[in-house]
């Protein structure tokens, strides 16, 4: 049998230590004769016992496309060819002899024989093992392929691309003056053993859009890695050399081309795109506003009607987990914005200041109003740390309503949910219940309530755990009831 070996791969079966080989027309295993073999007919064995019965038929077979292999597998047949079976073909030893292949791998794999010869409990199990029908997934295989290259050809005929001597790459042929990119190559130490970084493709914005290496196997691979991290593998039929690679280069913008990277300014525009997604994917995990159905409130009482913009926190783009702002001035919670109709029925838009002790109300996914309000804070004068060292420095900002009753209110920062403010209407400025201890908060809230002496003074003396709302709530329920 002297079929050509397509494939060759060295793959160690561990735990098959019995050495096979064989010997004119026998079958040895560790130098014990266990089977006798015919190789008369080309790409076919006729297996038989050490008496001369006939056990097993193998054929070869391969199907190819021009120098693609699509596929190689053995098609093994039982004595009376009553019964076949369809298995890859696997190269599980280091050799260069097809039949010391194929025997090993029925031998080691599938234990059809061993040192003590055929195994007929094991050949029963094989052939009633079911099994897919690789030559129809090959044939399969190859209509796809052949399919593709159609699609190429169509794909690749409406863009014509070419490789100038200089690397430039131009679409419309020879002739053509489009430029679209140019190729540079690392010829320079090349090998052919192994994978190795050879060429580079850039678009009209100098972007590295497809980086291409020879992978130095038989079937002539190369692998392209992209710049959107994609990758693909196709069979280059002009091999790489350190001369001319025209051919090659050509080849290679036609592969792009066919999956869709027709350089220019493509991967500027898709790295833009993606961009914005991730900005519209932070927007949405994010506890800011944009464009929300809503209203203002200012410091007159007017109200302006319409869409409500305000950020709390930086956008989180790549997912990084921290929103923290630790440069320039912090802006975020200290304004919030309205896109509104006038009394002319024209597009405005008005930004108001916390500091102004501005109202404004958003409506959320379930169509309740969701109100803030702007104050300035006591206790809380190094909440935005930047800021603090900033000359922009003020300590107002938007919090989140979440109960009032006589217009004093328990309020919580709208992106850290276990700061709380108390905020009385009498106050200009609310007073922060933070994350320090309960007594010297408990110590603050009782001066800032300190026009209600019996609560004040319950309040200092610790009867409030003050990190939980409820109590808040509490407070300030007792404290619109207190005779002052």
């Amino acid at each position: 049998m002297k079929f050509k070996i397509l494939v060759f791969l060295l793959i160690p079966l561990l735990g098959f230590a019995q050495k096979l080989k064989t010997k004119k027309d026998r079958i040895l295993i560790d130098e014990k004769e266990v089977a006798i073999y015919d190789d008369k007919v080309r790409d076919m064995y006729v297996l038989s016992d050490l008496q001369g019965t006939k056990k097993l038929t193998v054929e070869y077979k391969t199907l190819m496309e021009g120098q693609t292999i699509i596929n190689q597998w053995l098609v093994v047949s039982n004595a009376d060819n009553t019964k076949k079976s369809e298995i890859p073909y696997e190269v599980l030893i280091t050799s260069l002899s097809s039949s010391k292949i194929t025997f090993h791998l029925l031998s080691a794999k599938y234990q059809l024989f061993d040192v003590n010869g055929f195994n007929p409990a094991k050949i029963d199990e094989f052939f009633n093992t079911p099994r897919e029908s690789i030559g129809d997934k090959a044939t399969q295989a190859k209509i796809a392929l052949l399919k593709d290259r159609e699609e190429k050809k169509d794909v690749v005929s409406r863009y014509n691309p070419s490789v100038s001597k200089d690397g430039t790459v131009n679409f419309g042929g020879n002739t053509g003056t489009s430029i679209v990119g140019r190729i540079t190559s690392a010829t320079s130490g090349y090998s052919s053993m192994g994978p190795k970084p050879l060429v580079q493709v850039y678009d009209l914005d100098n972007i590295l859009v497809a980086s291409a290496s020879v992978t130095g196997n038989m079937n002539n691979d190369v692998e392209v890695e992209l710049f959107n991290s994609k990758t693909f593998t196709y069979q280059a039929e002009k091999r790489y050399s350190s001369v001319d690679n025209s051919m090659f280069y050509k080849e290679l913008i036609e592969e792009l081309v066919f999956r869709g990277y027709t350089l220019r300014h493509q991967a500027e525009s898709y790295n833009q795109q993606i961009h914005q997604e991730k900005v519209n994917l932070a927007k949405e995990r994010s506890r800011n506003h944009y464009r929300v159905k809503g209203y203002v409130i200012d410091e007159k009482g007017i109200k302006y009607q319409g869409y409500v913009t305000v950020q709390f926190e930086k956008l989180d783009i790549n997912q990084t987990g921290n929103t923290e702002v630790v440069d320039a001035i912090d802006n975020y919670g200290k304004y919030v914005s309205v896109k509104y109709l006038n009394e002319k029925g024209s597009e405005r838009v008005k930004t108001f200041a916390a500091k102004d002790n501005i109202k404004f109300v958003v409506m959320d996914n379930s169509g309740n109003e969701v109100t803030y309000e702007g104050m300035k804070v006591k206790g809380d004068s190094m909440k935005k740390l930047s800021n603090a060292m900033s000359l922009g420095f003020n300590n107002a900002y938007f919090y989140k309503v979440l109960f009032t009753e006589k217009e004093n209110t328990v309020l919580v920062d709208p992106i850290e949910d276990n700061r709380f403010v108390l905020k009385l209407k009498s106050n200009p400025s609310g007073q922060m219940i933070d994350a320090r201890e309960n007594q010297k908060l408990s110590k603050e809230l009782s001066e800032y309530l300190n026009s209600c002496p019996a609560l004040s003074k319950e309040i200092n003396d610790g009867a409030f755990d003050l990190k939980v709302v409820e109590n808040l709530i509490t407070i300030v329920k007792e404290y619109n009831q207190c005779k002052k």
